[in-house]
């Protein structure tokens, strides 16, 4: 079950890594419905071929991510670093998620709210929770020992 887990880590995070692909060439209506902050969609508006370059880095960075849970689920060869890349960004998405609560009640009080944004909560919740579960589930057969043993 571990394994299956750090998959669909993975998979979640090539489909983030494809979304990011994506939006690095969809237009300043996309970037901005799917949470750009105005930073990023005033870089969007002034300095194109920057914004490219950063968002396909994003996408670079989440696939390399979706490598990452592959490794840990074997199916891949062991990354370096792979039990505080797995830790690391399991922990990142599932601090993300926990947004996911604020979200709700912002919504119930706001009609107008993007109802993405509790989809990318949960999202983000989801997968930090499958990479987490799944790395400690692994904690033996990726070589790795809980301090003290």
């Amino acid at each position: 079950m571990p394994r299956r887990l750090l998959l669909v880590a993975a998979a979640g995070n090539f489909v983030v890594a494809l979304l990011h692909f994506v939006l690095a060439f969809a237009g300043e209506a996309a970037n901005r419905y799917f949470g750009a902050p105005p930073g990023v969609l005033r870089l969007y508006r002034q300095e194109r071929p920057l914004f490219v370059l950063l968002v396909l880095g994003m996408a670079a960075l989440f696939g390399l991510i979706g490598l990452y849970n592959a490794s840990g689920a074997g199916r891949l060869r062991r990354l370096p670093l792979l039990r505080g890349m797995l830790v690391a960004t399991g922990l990142v998405y599932a601090l993300r998620g926990l947004e996911l609560p604020a979200d709700l009640v912002v919504a119930m009080g706001r009609p107008e709210f993007g109802r993405q944004f509790i989809v990318f909560s949960a999202f983000s919740l989801a997968i930090g929770v499958a990479s987490l579960a799944g790395t400690f589930g692994q904690w033996r057969s990726l070589g790795l020992r809980p301090a003290g043993q």
